[in-house]
């Protein structure tokens, strides 16, 4: 099987995982605070990101904050509680702009917070510019010809990672003079120099804040995935590298 087809099947394994699963809370726990989960929203608790090293952002030196791909809202609202004056949260999903919106509400942010249904920057408006742009993307690159528009492949799937590029090329018109762009990237199974070399590309410089290695698939999705990569019933897989990565125009 190609990579890309594998990828495919990891991927649609995940949303058919998601769509069995009777068990997601409304209401969940993560960095030590509550948050609301809406339907069709996907649920950090599968598989936590960047939110778990928001410290690691300079939110202190911000007065502004894009969060792509919204979601709950997680990220938005850690920035704006950090004191980020201005918040925008985006996402193609209508269902997480309302979420960002609610948790905003329940952690009194909402004067900070905005959250606006976007395809990538559609909706960022005429000169709005970002201290800091922050994403964790779709890490798999399913065959372009397989994926469709649906909010679950949007959400799951890059086809030759054009949103990626995108999200870096048109985000640097988007920057102030001191901005930058973080990204939140796993290379369990795509190309390990995947961003190093768009990077290089859309001319920023790459600096990694956050190196984690994982030995084993997040639980919540561990039956997603075949056998033969989760280790079965051997001594385990191997070692999953996730980052919180900041990129620098250069």
């Amino acid at each position: 099987m190609e990579a890309r087809d594998f990828e495919l099947l990891i991927g649609q394994n995940i949303i058919d995982r998601y769509h069995s699963d009777s068990t997601r809370p409304q209401v969940f726990e993560l960095v030590g605070m509550e948050w609301d989960l809406l339907d069709d929203v996907w649920p950090p608790t599968y598989s936590p990101g960047g939110e778990l090293y928001a410290h690691l952002i300079p939110f202190a030196d911000m007065s502004s904050f894009l969060e792509m791909g919204c979601g709950t809202g997680i990220m938005s609202v850690l920035a704006a509680l950090a004191g980020v004056e201005r918040v925008l949260g985006l996402d193609i999903n209508p269902a997480a702009v309302r979420n960002t919106e609610l948790n905003a509400a329940r952690h009194h942010v909402a004067h900070r917070v905005t959250a606006r249904e976007s395809n990538l920057y559609s909706a960022v408006g005429p000169g709005e510019r970002f201290d800091g742009i922050y994403w964790n993307p779709p890490f798999l690159n399913a065959p372009e010809e397989t994926v469709d528009s649906s909010i679950w492949h949007e959400t799951m799937f890059d086809p030759a990672y054009t949103k990626l590029r995108r999200f870096l090329s048109e985000g640097r018109g988007l920057l102030t003079p001191r901005g930058r762009a973080y990204l939140w990237f796993g290379e369990a199974l795509g190309n390990p120099t995947l961003v190093s070399d768009l990077a290089d590309e859309t001319g920023y410089r790459l600096d990694v804040l956050q190196r984690v290695e994982m030995s084993e698939i997040p639980e919540a999705l561990v039956d997603a995935f075949p056998a033969d990569l989760t280790g079965g019933e051997g001594d385990g897989g191997g070692a999953w590298h996730l980052h919180l990565l900041e990129l620098t125009p250069r």
